[in-house]
């Protein structure tokens, strides 16, 4: 990553600022828990103070809140085009298995990014999540060949309840990790993308 070593002062500037830090966040989330990555380190890793990246984002939630509705942009693009498909489980859970980082963010959405939010910014963010999710529900109409979009718009949302769900029960960690790579535990064992993919069909049958 290529540090601005100057003050951003222009729109542009502050847009590029901006993105940096997103990446570097990103980068770091890949890496390590949400819980160890560290916003100084953060600062340091773009090239600058911490207080200037709280000129950007107030604190840590929001910063991870302005990653998910990037990748949910990105999730959204990888819906484009969506076509039907015999088994629409399978489709839309690879879609969510080439996205990793929205599904790791997705984990943590309800019980931590949007713990401490002001009020303005939970309306703020749930507006903006609501506007993508009814992009992405009409992607899914067409693809389920109904007009129903109330009908779509709640198997949407159970979609990503399914995700949250599939993903921390095939994502073990600490000692649990460790006990299931046992061969006697191999029954809890368990694929991401198979696993939601059984729960979606299930959800998509109309």
């Amino acid at each position: 990553m290529v540090a601005i070593n100057k003050r951003a002062v222009s729109p542009e500037q502050k847009a590029l600022r901006r993105t940096q830090i997103l990446a570097a966040a990103a980068e770091m989330f890949a890496a390590q828990p949400y819980e160890a990555v560290n916003l100084t380190a953060l600062a340091q890793t773009v090239g600058i103070t911490k207080p200037a990246l709280y000129r950007y984002f107030r604190g840590k939630e929001v910063l991870f809140l302005a990653l998910f509705v990037q990748e949910l942009g990105k999730l959204k693009q990888g819906f484009s085009g969506f076509g039907h498909s015999e088994d629409m489980g399978a489709a839309i859970a690879r879609v969510f298995a080439e996205h990793p980082l929205y599904c790791r963010l997705s984990a943590i959405l309800h019980t931590v990014l949007e713990r401490d939010l002001t009020y303005d910014e939970a309306l703020e963010f749930k507006r903006t999540l609501r506007s993508e999710v009814m992009e992405i529900g009409q992607v899914l109409a067409v693809a389920l060949g109904t007009a129903n979009t109330e009908l779509v718009f709640d198997k949407t949302v159970q979609v990503q309840h399914a995700l949250i769900g599939a993903w921390h029960m095939t994502h073990p960690v600490g000692a649990v990790k460790e006990v299931l790579e046992r061969d006697d535990m191999a029954i809890f064992s368990q694929d991401f993308e198979t696993s939601l993919a059984k729960h979606l069909r299930a959800i998509l049958r109309l």
